[in-house]
């Protein structure tokens, strides 16, 4: 009898810990989804930029400070969304987040070359149809540190290197983080833009060869991987090779 009694007491104790428990882990959910709806749904507006237009009338601008080019006189300025999340039917890139369809605002569609001795300022493109991943010099021994230590002086720019998407390559009609991208340079003022590499999948790495002035590249194309060398006072392509498969004699 005492013993039927202990165990209904214990089922009791247990039954109200669950509920307990599932009504903590619901309030939860609940308070998630609200504050996450909140932030999707509220659009944070910043100072707008009249340097760009949106043809469909429907995205502003906003010019972001983006970095200084080692030794150099000159400044990179991101053109980004004026939302940090907008619908996606009213823009021309969206990423998939939680099921929900938002504008990634870290992703430059244009740069702004400014020279700080006069001035002077350039834009890398003539509009704003493509997707900027990613926008960085290459300075001299890639180490900077290791460098410094090395040469007693701070390294410098040698070029800008880009990784862009400027096409649609799956069929979907959008442009997105899906398609391929291409490998392109300039110089840190934004003259001599070249695209070296269409349709690649991946970016390995990229260092500067301080003994011959040359940028490596190693990155993925269908499938397979390729080293490229490029020389920096020519801006040309030195060779481009595929790397071998394991077990594969050179």
């Amino acid at each position: 009898m005492e013993e039927n009694r202990f165990f209904k007491w214990l089922w009791r104790i247990n039954a109200i810990g669950l509920f307990l428990l599932l009504c903590t882990g619901l309030f939860s959910f609940v308070k998630n989804q609200v504050e996450r709806a909140d932030r999707i749904g509220r659009m944070t507006p910043e100072p707008i930029s009249s340097l760009a237009e949106d043809p469909k009338g429907v995205e502003k601008w906003v010019l972001k400070n983006n970095m200084q080019i080692e030794g150099s006189s000159y400044k990179m300025l991101s053109l980004v969304s004026e939302y940090s999340k907008v619908k996606a039917q009213d823009i021309s890139y969206y990423a998939t987040t939680n099921n929900v369809m938002e504008y990634n605002n870290r992703m430059a569609k244009n740069i702004l070359f400014l020279n700080q001795k006069n001035n002077h300022s350039s834009w890398l493109f003539k509009t704003n149809n493509q997707l900027i991943l990613e926008c960085r010099s290459l300075t001299e021994g890639g180490n900077a540190p290791y460098y410094i230590m090395r040469n007693g002086k701070n390294p410098k720019a040698q070029l800008i290197y880009y990784t862009i998407i400027n096409k649609d390559t799956n069929g979907d009609k959008i442009i997105t983080t899906k398609d391929k991208k291409s490998f392109a340079v300039s110089k840190i003022s934004s003259e001599g833009y070249k695209v070296i590499i269409h349709d690649i999948e991946q970016i390995i790495s990229v260092s500067h060869m301080e003994e011959s002035n040359s940028m490596s590249l190693v990155y993925q194309k269908d499938g397979m991987a390729y080293a490229l060398k490029f020389d920096i006072e020519k801006f040309e392509i030195i060779n481009n090779v595929a790397l071998p498969k394991v077990g594969e004699k050179i």
